[in-house]
């Protein structure tokens, strides 16, 4: 969690502790990184070893498709729901300069639900999950959606009875005090 907790950082508020992160199923990003890994890496080789003198063009041509690798696994990485100890936050990450995120307090949650089409969804376990509530978060291709329905629901319902819990000890106290307070300064009312 330490590495979340650096990573996420920014979209955290002081003090506010990362219990769970949920990213997309790591499948999503195999096409895009088999072709960047193909023609990026494999091709230049190629071209390297057919025609030597290419070695700077090839190795400059690697070197970018090392930082589209780069770019695909930040991408996936950052695309990610995180359960923290105050509300939901959903991040979206659409390149280096591109970031935005929603937050959705605990109390503002309706319900969940998850979706899984297709075959290939089936197989790996993976499809969209959507909490309900306020403008609502969708994070697409999910791993195990209906597992992270259930542990989001969880941490509701445990977050929001410790802050009931904690605002009926506040109350508790304050109706104390201002008892106290008025018996001190009216007197106690006596029984007839």
């Amino acid at each position: 969690m330490y590495i979340s907790q650096f990573i996420f950082g920014p979209y955290l508020e002081a003090g506010e502790k990362i219990f769970r992160v949920f990213h997309r199923h790591p499948f999503v990003m195999l096409p895009d990184l088999m072709r960047v890994s193909f023609f990026g890496i494999i091709l230049p080789i190629g071209l390297y070893l057919l025609f030597p003198n290419l070695v700077l063009f090839s190795l400059l041509w690697m070197f970018i498709s090392f930082i589209r690798i780069v770019y695909l696994i930040f991408n996936w990485f950052h695309d990610a729901i995180i359960i923290s100890d105050v509300s939901l936050i959903h991040v979206n990450w659409n390149g280096f300069f591109d970031r935005a995120s929603a937050r959705l307090e605990y109390n503002q949650i309706d319900g969940t639900s998850s979706e899984i089409r297709g075959f290939r969804r089936t197989i790996f376990n993976y499809g969209n999950i959507t909490v309900s509530g306020g403008r609502g978060l969708t994070l697409k291709d999910a791993i195990n959606p209906r597992k992270v329905e259930k542990i989001i629901m969880m941490y509701q319902e445990k977050l929001t009875t410790n802050q009931h819990l904690k605002d009926a000890n506040v109350l508790k106290t304050l109706l104390t005090t201002m008892l106290r307070h008025h018996a001190k300064a009216e007197g106690v009312p006596e029984e007839e």
